[in-house]
């Protein structure tokens, strides 16, 4: 009997955890929670937000901040484009003279070239004027065999001529340089109609090297040159040295 006792009262124990009640609103009794499931995969990234306003200055008891350190300089960049040449500025304010200079020793002439010649007295050879008899030829410069005149010392000459003549007479001035065979520079014609004496003149200022020739010349026509009853003359002296 008490075995019964006990089977009816476990019955009516395990009865009531299955059905609540049996009117028409009844509930199921709540399951156990199942077990926790793996961890998601993360999400994608959201979008760059705005950029904040600036922080106000920092403070501390009344003082600002200090700057921090600087950071290391960055690689330098490449080179620009070249630009264009500016403008050229005005010139600027003359500056003031200089003082004067002391006053240097005496010139020696003694050392100096003096190269002068005069010659008289000509005769004709292949229409050059030879010029035969000197009256002056510092430093031996004149041939009175060739009529030439040769450089011995650059720089600037000096040459004229007075020749007499008794009819048509054209006269030239010839120079020739180291390398060449010599060209006419200045020519200097007289119509003598008259065939009477008279004087056909000329001369000029020429640049010399060392080794250059002077010489004057006339042509096969114009060429009637008074004998030596009259006096005609070739001349030449240095001017001035050139400095190189």
């Amino acid at each position: 009997m008490e075995s019964f006792w006990v089977f009816f009262t476990v019955f009516l124990l395990g009865g009531s955890n299955l059905i609540w009640c049996q009117s028409d609103d009844c509930s199921a009794v709540k399951g156990q929670d199942g077990v926790m499931g793996r961890p998601g995969r993360d999400g994608r990234s959201g979008h760059k937000g705005d950029r904040g306003d600036p922080g106000a200055p920092s403070q501390i008891l009344g003082q600002t901040a200090s700057k921090g350190d600087a950071g290391d300089p960055g690689a330098p960049g490449e080179p620009g484009n070249v630009g264009y040449i500016g403008l050229e500025g005005p010139p600027g304010p003359s500056g003031d003279q200089g003082p004067k200079g002391s006053k240097g020793p005496p010139a020696d002439t003694s050392a100096q070239h003096k190269p002068a010649f005069s010659a008289i007295q000509h005769n004709i050879k292949e229409n050059r004027l030879v010029f035969t008899k000197t009256i002056t030829n510092e430093e031996n410069t004149y041939d009175r065999h060739t009529g030439e005149f040769t450089c011995k010392e650059p720089g600037y000459y000096y040459f004229t001529f007075q020749v007499v003549s008794l009819g048509d007479l054209c006269l030239q001035i010839w120079i020739k340089k180291s390398g060449d065979e010599g060209k006419k520079l200045l020519s200097f014609c007289d119509r003598n109609v008259r065939s009477q004496p008279q004087v056909n003149s000329g001369g000029s200022v020429l640049n010399l090297d060392t080794g250059d020739q002077v010489w004057i010349a006339t042509d096969d026509k114009n060429r009637r040159i008074a004998g030596a009853e009259v006096s005609s003359i070739f001349s030449g002296f240095l001017l001035f040295p050139r400095v190189e």
